[in-house]
């Protein structure tokens, strides 16, 4: 293969992983910005009357608090993923990567269809159990996919996992916003299932499958499982150094990580430990201040800029994914050490706790200074994940990297899952009080 071939092959897979990255955490991102609507389900009220009461609050005298916390919300939308990153590891090699690929699309499409047409919120929540069993399963499956490919993967996985987050939360801001589109909620999720359909083409169209990655066929249901011993890949340090291109061939040597012994595997955990503690550290915080604390910082109409608390939520949650989107982006221009990477979970448990005073005590005077925090939080919550997994992906021995890049997705779970469990007695802690605004 020539070096025009190779570099073509090598940017269609590097757009593959950034289309992963995007689609995969899209649907998940919606749900957590239409928290507030999805909690609002009752009797196809949401569907029917749209947004005729999203208007901004001229004085603000009470606290006027959702019967639930989104923390509800977060809390289905991350009991499936930790579910899946809990067992999948250990088993999900003998499920065909394009096998997977394609229980991952039907799920998306599948939580955007239930959600838009819930008339109750058990129903809706429903849809947000498929968008996490999406998510989980899909963040298993493509970091455990770019093992087989080169490191730069990850830098494109990451930024496309960013960009999910604000393309899911931006859209279903401006479509529903009054003073934007306008669209109810159940036409807002209809308008997205362009994302998962997109999204089913691009491992079959566009990826380039590397060697060491099983082919299958789709008239054999014989290949949809792979029971045999899993393969080391025995190629280049640097991830195969872009394997797809050499068309190196792996050798017969059965060490792969999800074959050894339970106990090795959990050896192995044990070393991952270091990713594994900032990073669930920092997943928990800034879950806990963007579904459990934002909601309960509003302003009024002018100290707002006009829009409505629920409004505000949305805006705050885009913000949010602009930090997330232009950290995860940045892994190729600034790196961090491992100190550096401790260090972040600090800076975002300084965040959490003025979040939590200004829930209380409402000292924050206006809505910009909110967006321009959650954008900061953002901002270290995706370079602590981006470093993350680029240190795992440099460091770590090829034959454990796929089952290490797997693994420390838990912690994340294991995060994001404690601050849903903390948001709600919060969220009704802070409610019981006067407001001090």
């Amino acid at each position: 293969m020539g070096a025009p071939e190779q570099k073509y092959v090598v940017v269609r897979n590097m757009i593959s992983f950034w289309i992963f990255g995007m689609c995969n955490n899209f649907a998940y991102n919606v749900m957590l910005g239409a928290a507030q609507d999805i909690l609002k389900r009752s009797s196809g009220s949401v569907a029917e009357e749209g947004n005729s009461t999203d208007h901004c609050v001229e004085n603000i005298t009470f606290r006027d608090c959702a019967p639930a916390s989104a923390g509800v919300v977060l809390l289905c939308n991350i009991i499936p993923c930790l579910i899946v990153k809990l067992f999948c590891p250990f088993f999900m090699h003998h499920i065909p990567y394009a096998v997977r690929h394609f229980i991952i699309c039907w799920a998306q499409t599948a939580s955007l269809l239930v959600t838009a047409f819930a008339d109750s919120v058990p129903t809706a929540l429903c849809g947000v159990l498929l968008a996490s069993f999406s998510c989980g399963f899909g963040e298993t499956t493509y970091l455990g996919l770019a093992s087989h490919y080169s490191k730069r993967t990850i830098s494109t996985w990451s930024s496309g996992s960013g960009m999910a987050g604000l393309a899911g939360t931006f859209s279903y801001a401006v479509l529903t916003d009054v003073n934007l589109l306008g669209l109810t909620p159940t036409n807002a999720m209809l308008v997205m299932l362009i994302v998962p359909i997109s999204f089913t083409f691009s491992y079959y169209c566009l990826l380039v499958r590397a060697p060491t990655v099983p082919a299958i066929s789709a008239c054999k249901p014989s290949t949809w499982l792979d029971l045999s011993t899993p393969y080391k890949r025995d190629i280049d340090k640097d991830s195969c150094s872009d394997v797809e291109v050499k068309g190196a061939v792996a050798k017969d040597v059965k060490v792969e990580a999800q074959n050894r012994p339970l106990e090795e595997q959990l050896m192995v955990i044990k070393d991952l430990m270091k990713y594994m503690i900032p990073f669930g550290t920092v997943y928990f915080m800034q879950y806990f201040i963007k579904q459990g604390l934002i909601e309960l910082v509003v302003f009024d109409c002018s100290h707002g800029f006009h829009t409505s608390p629920d409004s505000q939520y949305r805006w705050y949650q885009v913000f949010y994914q602009i930090g997330v989107f232009l950290s995860r982006s940045s892994i190729d221009l600034v790196k961090l050490n491992m100190l550096c990477i401790s260090l972040t979970a600090v800076i975002q448990t300084s965040f959490a706790a003025v979040m939590f005073f200004t829930a209380i005590y409402s000292f924050i005077p206006h809505f910009a200074i909110v967006c321009a925090m959650m954008f900061l939080v953002g901002i270290v919550g995706g370079s602590n994940y981006a470093n993350t997994f680029y240190h795992i992906h440099r460091k770590v021995d090829p034959s454990i990297r796929e089952f290490a890049l797997s693994t420390v997705t838990f912690a994340d779970t294991i995060g994001i899952l404690a601050a849903a469990l903390a948001a709600i007695p919060v969220h009704n802690w802070v409610c019981s009080m006067q407001w001090y605004g």
